[in-house]
């Protein structure tokens, strides 16, 4: 929680008085116009399953109507303002965290969030997990090869994840587990002063209604714990649970 709360200080938001339904309706509105001023971008390597951008193109942006930037700012604090005291280790938050773990480690991808009677699509890869196409072999690669792959989650009760195909996944719960992927990761690589673990990590997560807001961040360490200055970024994530699933609705920010 305390992660949580210091991700609202910083947005400059407080816990609500109570959870209203014309919040509610403020929020399917701030939804609306965002889907309205969004379009799909394909990119050109469909047969590596690339995924699909959202874009905000200005040419599409009604006279008069506000930036989509601002409206997604707006969305998410009031995402955060209503469900900061909302638990998440609970079936609902579960399978959130389960799409956000998933996509993290290259298995899945969540669709994109769409008005009602719109085809979707699948969201991008996240981080460096995605794949190219190689004109010399004419194969799809991965952009980094395949390791196994670290996520920490906040402390949860029994959280399941399915065995991904391809690679080695670890899932840790907090401090204590981002602990024992050192030592797994370390020991492994006793002796060699080189070596870096990278790891994504869930460092905030607000469940309120049918909107949820979720941030990542993916650092990278070497000689046990020491945080080098650059990792791999990290990135916060608006969802709407919509026919029955999250889907994605916005990216809001990503650092370096």
């Amino acid at each position: 929680m305390l992660v949580v709360w210091t991700l609202a200080a910083a947005l400059g938001v407080t816990a609500p008085a109570r959870d209203s339904l014309a919040e509610v309706r403020r929020a399917d509105s701030l939804r609306t116009v965002v889907l309205s001023a969004a379009r799909f971008a394909h990119l050109d390597t469909p047969p590596c399953n690339q995924g699909v951008l959202r874009t905000f193109p200005d040419s599409v942006r009604a006279a008069g109507a506000s930036d989509p930037a601002e409206t997604v700012a707006r969305l998410e604090r009031l995402i955060i303002a209503e469900g900061v005291e909302n638990p998440v280790d609970n079936p609902r938050g579960h399978v959130l965290l389960r799409g956000v773990v998933g996509w993290e480690a290259g298995m899945t991808r969540p669709r994109w969030d769409v008005p009602a009677g719109v085809v979707s699509y699948p969201a991008i890869a996240a981080g460096l997990s995605g794949e190219f196409w190689n004109p010399d072999t004419r194969t799809c690669e991965p952009f980094v090869p395949e390791e196994p792959q670290y996520v920490v989650l906040p402390p949860l009760t029994n959280f399941t994840m399915p065995r991904p195909p391809k690679t080695e996944l670890t899932v840790g719960f907090g401090l204590s587990g981002l602990k024992e992927i050192r030592d797994k990761f370390f020991a492994a690589h006793q002796g060699d002063s080189t070596s870096i673990l990278t790891y994504a990590q869930v460092i905030a997560t607000v469940i309120w209604r049918d909107y949820a807001v979720v941030s990542v961040n993916r650092p990278a360490e070497q000689m046990g714990a020491m945080k080098l200055r650059q990792g791999s970024g990290g990135v916060t994530y608006i969802f709407h649970f919509a026919e029955g699933e999250w889907r994605l609705l916005a990216i809001v920010r990503t650092w370096t």
